[in-house]
């Protein structure tokens, strides 16, 4: 199942900024794949990189790991950072403690230090499952660095969280 919706940047940079994200998810549970929402922006560059750079992180909390994947659409175009990511998420419930986990990509823009942070997808199926999506990311400000956030959540609130960075 693929869903789309428009994510808007926040703040003073709202009238200005919109993010790509697009994907699909899946919760595996006991081998019977299910659908979760993804998301989609609008903010094309043009033409393609030539080649790619493969990265990674990871990183685990109380009742939680996760990890990305980010294949960078390097090479000797310098409009290169302004391209699209192809994004690979995954979180892992470890902990039956009744509280749900939630994976994010992250990134940062070109000339800044500032972490961009995109969208929760969360699992809520349980101890022992794990959600797995592949997606794109782009940005018209050009992402530089990417990371991961991992997240154990009662409700909306979350209770602790790790990040690492590729």
């Amino acid at each position: 199942m693929r869903t789309r919706t428009r994510i808007v940047a926040g703040g003073a940079a709202a009238a200005v900024a919109a993010i790509m994200f697009t994907g699909q998810a899946s919760a595996q549970a006991s081998g019977q794949p299910s659908a979760q929402p993804s998301a989609q922006a609008s903010a094309q560059a043009p033409g393609k990189a030539s080649a790619a750079t493969k990265t990674t992180a990871s990183c685990s909390t109380t009742g939680a790991r996760g990890s990305m994947g980010a294949t960078w659409p390097s090479g000797s175009d310098p409009q290169w950072p302004y391209y699209e990511f192809k994004i690979a998420l995954s979180v892992t419930d470890t902990s039956a403690d009744g509280h749900h986990v939630r994976v994010r990509f992250l990134s940062k823009d070109v000339g800044s230090s500032s972490t961009r942070t995109w969208p929760w997808h969360s699992l809520t199926s349980g101890s022992g499952e794990t959600l797995t999506l592949n997606t794109t990311a782009q940005s018209p400000y050009g992402i530089v660095a990417t990371g991961v956030e991992v997240a154990r959540f009662e409700g909306d609130t979350k209770l602790n969280s790790c990040t690492d960075w590729s």
